[in-house]
């Protein structure tokens, strides 16, 4: 080929790539490695930092994870929060596999688990700029620069990363970031290392946490604006990753036993379970969403009952998230269409905003500012290029230095950089409130006088701080704030289970009042009958009162309701060599052996102190005599359906139960009774549903 043709057709060549669609641009890794750098420097200051909230459920009361690589088989097992006595089918094992490898090489130190927080952070912020540098190769990388700079500097992410436990948010993201770019990668090479890569990227971050099944949902949007494919080959591109999250469910299902776990009735996480409450308030939160990643002040831990009321389809702030929801929807389907960055954005948004917007449609749940990690990325990429409009910037590839495209954008750039500023200097100050519990509780107990979670946590940590306090004034001080706040909670939710121990707690160890702590304890086994812990003090108080039987039985209950619980194990176990195993409550035995009158209530006396006895067969025949002379007697019921259960007669003790619904359906111990037997002979959806209705006689 002569020089003139060579030249011709460099030059066509040329021609073609101006008018193509695309102007390929390199990819600047440098680039990511200033915004990691950015990233590590903005959350540097948690790495002094305690335990705080959820840390607790997930490494220091998590045995498996105390086990260190012995743990691992079991962490692949269990839920999530499988030591923390709730069973919400959430299957999570990548983070609590690093807790457990970390335990083996350094035991309990929070300072390194925040380390590797902030670099598992920082790295996310490195993949998440040359992702968005792929997909925008026809832009001017300043562009995906500065929208990866906004999001690593967002407040919205500082419960994320200041938080230990949201090391599940930050692999859910790194690994779909990185799957996103091995995905992107295999339709540029072909090669199959780059397929895999991508499949084992997206294995990863469903291992790290379910909601990234929103990354596979996004991989086409992805794939349709990185190539000129059309929609329906995009899905198709997408179905190997599909065929990964399908897998993971199989594997979860298999070894969870479920896939939705089991809903606890519990409306101060629950807020919103009310069906003609459940729309109005997810709208009502959206338009929240969309608040909050604006102006991200005040930022809080939590906001369960009752700092977010429910509302109803008639309250204004429904008809504002509606209008938002379905305008941005559409705007998102038209602009999608036309492959504009609104289109992108907007699909972000949307995709990863489904997990939190299900959970309080399916579940009721409450809103977590971790729900708007991911969908922070679709707004931060709207801000930057709705501002590139609106200061007509052109964001296209120009041969300038940066430092001369830089100058001549200061209008572009500038309201970015305060933007910049303004998220940052939020972002560290607010780490500063997750230093430990007592920090972050205490902190945002200021906006929070409404949550009776919040002032629960609180009034925990002032009983906590009272009793490793030498002092004897500081101690009392201590304890009072601690049931001044307490019982504000109660105030805002009177059946808080939880608020009642800790007081009974106080009064028991603190501040010692038998009568008060019995009274306490009593009144939360009463509103929360399946919080264990309350159970075991409980028989703590009657063993030192030298009331063994008492012990026995309420150690027993403990045991019941958290097989996991070790405490009452060990205490029961000691009974147990003393002769003393009691299963039916003893302070209902009580018997005159002076009556001359052998009537129901003889024989119910009888068969309760058989009971405290252990001898479970003479007390059945008691308390089945007491039925007999009297079928309005509930309590031998009862007690006849429990000789059953600890007979391990189950059919028997259903039945009896039944017998005793027939008298009186709302009978919330029989209810309860038939839930346990159910759940022993291995129902557990027949024990959901009575559970279920137990608790709405209880008003839970």
């Amino acid at each position: 080929m002569s020089k003139s043709n060579t030249k011709q057709t460099k030059v066509q060549q040329a021609k073609k790539n101006v008018a193509s669609k695309k102007t390929i641009y390199p990819i600047h890794f440098a680039w990511g490695l200033v915004i990691a750098a950015i990233a590590f420097c903005l959350y540097a200051n948690t790495i002094g930092h305690d335990y705080a909230l959820d840390d607790s459920g997930a490494i220091t009361e998590n045995r498996y994870v105390h086990e260190g690589f012995h743990g691992i088989p079991k962490l692949l097992k269990v839920d999530f929060w499988h030591f923390s006595n709730v069973h919400l089918g959430y299957y999570r094992p990548l983070s609590l596999i690093t807790f457990a490898i970390e335990y083996h090489f350094v035991q309990d130190n929070p300072h390194v688990s925040h380390f590797i927080n902030i670099l598992i952070f920082a790295l996310s912020g490195f993949m998440l700029f040359i992702v968005l540098n792929k997909v925008f190769n026809s832009f001017n990388p300043i562009f995906s620069f500065l929208i990866a700079l906004l999001f690593v500097s967002h407040p919205i992410h500082t419960e994320i990363v200041a938080n230990i436990k949201g090391r599940d948010e930050l692999l859910s993201f790194l690994n779909v970031m990185t799957m996103l770019w091995f995905a992107l990668k295999f339709i540029d090479t072909k090669k199959i290392v780059h397929l895999v890569l991508g499949i084992i990227s997206c294995y990863l971050a469903m291992l790290s946490k379910e909601t990234a099944i929103t990354g596979v949902l996004l991989l086409p949007v992805f794939i349709y604006y990185y190539t000129d494919l059309n929609i329906t080959d995009c899905l198709k591109k997408s179905i190997p990753y599909v065929l990964v999250a399908i897998i993971f469910f199989i594997q979860k299902k298999q070894l969870l036993g479920t896939l939705s776990g089991i809903i606890p009735d519990d409306i101060v996480n629950y807020p919103y379970v009310k069906s003609n409450i459940k729309l109005p308030t997810t709208f009502m939160l959206f338009a929240f969403c969309i608040r909050l990643l604006i102006l991200p002040n005040p930022l809080r831990y939590d906001y369960s009952f009752n700092q977010m009321p429910a509302i109803t389809i008639a309250n204004g702030w429904a008809w504002l998230g509606i209008i938002l929801f379905f305008a941005g929807a559409i705007i998102a389907y038209k602009q999608t269409l036309k492959k504009t960055v609104w289109g992108f954005a907007l699909s972000i948004f949307y995709i990863t905003l489904i997990p939190s917007l299900t959970f309080t449609i399916l579940r009721g749940g409450i809103f977590a500012e971790r729900f708007l990690f991911f969908p922070s990325l679709g707004f931060c990429l709207a801000l930057v290029y709705g501002i590139a409009l609106v200061i007509k910037t052109d964001v296209s590839p120009t041969a300038d230095s940066v430092v001369n495209w830089l100058r001549s954008n200061t209008k572009f750039v500038l309201p970015l950089c305060i933007v910049f500023i303004l998220y940052s200097f939020k972002t560290v100050d607010r780490n500063k409130a997750w230093k430990d519990n007592f920090t972050l509780f205490s902190t945002d107990i200021k906006t929070g006088k409404n949550s009776a979670q919040n002032q629960r946590h609180l009034g925990n940590q002032y009983i906590y701080l009272a009793s490793n306090e030498k002092d004897p004034v500081k101690k009392k001080l201590y304890c009072e704030e601690g049931i001044a706040a307490l019982k504000q909670s109660l105030r805002i939710y009177p059946k808080f289970g939880e608020s009642y121990y800790q007081i009974a707690f106080a009064y028991q160890i603190i501040t010692p009042n038998t009568d008060s702590a019995i009274y306490y304890y009593n009144q939360a086994i009463k509103t929360a009958p399946g919080y264990a812990y309350s159970y075991y003090n409980l028989g703590i108080v009657y063993q030192t009162m030298g009331k063994n039987n008492e012990a026995s039985y309420f150690y027993n209950e403990a045991i019941k309701y958290n097989p996991e619980y070790l405490e009452p194990k060990q205490a029961a176990e000691n009974l147990k060599a003393a002769g003393i195993d009691v299963h039916v409550n003893p302070l209902t035995s009580m018997i005159d052996t002076t009556v001359a009158n052998k009537d129901s209530k003889y024989y119910y006396g009888l068969g309760n102190y058989y009971a405290s006895q252990s001898d479970y067969n003479k007390a059945a025949q008691s308390f089945a005599k007491a039925v007999e002379l009297d079928q309005r007697n509930e309590g031998a019921y009862i007690n006849l359906s429990n000789c059953y259960g600890m007979l391990k007669q189950y059919d028997k003790s259903l039945a009896v139960s039944n017998q005793l619904l027939s008298i009186n359906k709302n009978n919330t111990v029989a209810l309860k009774n038939i839930a346990v037997m159910y759940n022993l002979m291995g129902d557990t959806k027949k024990s959901e549903e009575y559970l279920q209705k137990m608790n709405e006689l209880l008003g839970n």
